[in-house]
Order: C-alpha cells, then sequence, then structure tokens
C-alpha cells in the first residue's frame, strides 16, 4: 500500500468527524488556518528539542490539513480561492517546520543542516512551482516520488525518532527530502517538457 492509499484511508477515519465540526461552524478556511497554527505551535517544541511533543501536536496539524478539503465538500464550498489558501499555507507549514530545525537544537548540533535544510526547503518549493507552472499551461502534472504526503511523513517520523535516537536522525530525515524533492522536481520538468513540446503558447 502507497502512501497515497494509506493518506485515503487515514482520510476515511476521520469521516465521521467532519460532520461535527460543520455543526460547530468550522469553515474549511478555518480548518486549514487551524492546521497552519498548530503546525506553528510544534515548530516552537521543535525549535525547543522537545522533539516528541513537536511530532505529536505535527500529527495533530496533520488532521486539519486531511479534514478541510472534506469539509468544503460537505458544505459544497470548494472554490478555487480556498484551493490556493490551502496550497500557500501548506508551503508555508513546511517552510516553518525546517526553520524550526535548522534554528534549533539539532542545527546547533549538525553544521551539516546548513546546507541540507535550505535544500530540502528549496526542493520542497519547486515540486509545488513545477506543478502549479504546469497546470497554469494546461498540462496535468502530479507525478513524483516525493509529494507532500511524503515529505510530510519524513519530518514527522524524523522529529520523532529523533526524541529516541538523537538528532542525527532528523539529519537523515532532512537529506533523505532534499534529495526527493530535487529528483520529484526533475521528474516533473522532463514530464512537463515532453507533454508540452510542440504546443504554443495562446
Amino acid at each position: 500500500m502507497n502512501l497515497h492509499k494509506v493518506r485515503m484511508v487515514f482520510k476515511g477515519m476521520l469521516r465521521p468527524v467532519v460532520p461535527f465540526l460543520v455543526k460547530l461552524g468550522v469553515t474549511p478556511a478555518a480548518a486549514t488556518i487551524s492546521g497552519l497554527l498548530i503546525t506553528i505551535t510544534a515548530s516552537y517544541f521543535v525549535w525547543k528539542g522537545s522533539y516528541l511533543t513537536g511530532g505529536a501536536i505535527l500529527i495533530l496539524g496533520s488532521l486539519f490539513d486531511a479534514i478541510d478539503g472534506s469539509i468544503a465538500r460537505l458544505t459544497n464550498s470548494s472554490s478555487k480561492a480556498g484551493a490556493a489558501l490551502d496550497s500557500t499555507m501548506d508551503r508555508v507549514g513546511e517552510i516553518v517546520v525546517l526553520t524550526a530545525v535548522l534554528a534549533g537544537k539539532a542545527g546547533s548540533e549538525h553544521d551539516s543542516l546548513l546546507y541540507i535544510i535550505p535544500a530540502a526547503m528549496g526542493g520542497s518549493l519547486l515540486v509545488s512551482y513545477v506543478r502549479a507552472r504546469a497546470e497554469g499551461l494546461g498540462i496535468d502534472c502530479r507525478v513524483g516520488l516525493f509529494t507532500r504526503t511524503e515529505r510530510l511523513v519524513l519530518v514527522i517520523a524524523g522529529i520523532v525518532f529523533s526524541a529516541f535516537w538523537g538528532t542525527a536522525v532528523i539529519v537523515w530525515s532532512c537529506a533523505i527530502i532534499a534529495a526527493g524533492s530535487w529528483f520529484t522536481a526533475l521528474q516533473r520538468l522532463l514530464k512537463v517538457t515532453r507533454d508540452g513540446k510542440g504546443i504554443p503558447l495562446d
């Protein structure tokens, strides 16, 4: 079972919670913003070196990220504006978490993160940019080994396991994210180059 299928199973488990949140008046945008605020809170604990707490809170933040779309569909309020907000907040969350890793305990213990974190951050943003640019040109671009789901799982795993096995774990997880993200960006760029070859701009 790949991570996409795992995510679908995970969303299915959360589905009963969605009607309850809707009754409470939670909007898709509120769920998206709440997810980011929880992620920022998690990043504070990651910065402090409280990795188990930070990882647990980050998992909670990812729950809100998983249900904002479900809330939108249930309330018939899906929109391009909401999709743009969701994607933007996802990128902000990634930047905040990786910055916390670099600026905190792990960064002080491993100079290599001075190079790994910018590479991971740049690669993650590039993956999203290539897809957005491709879709803006009318080319589908969902391919790639390291989507946000894979990156999120890896960064959470690295943070949580660092609480037990030391900060070297998070160094390796971020290094894998960096390498995987750049590889995925290349995969997407090659697809766009192939699919868009010879097609004139409007």
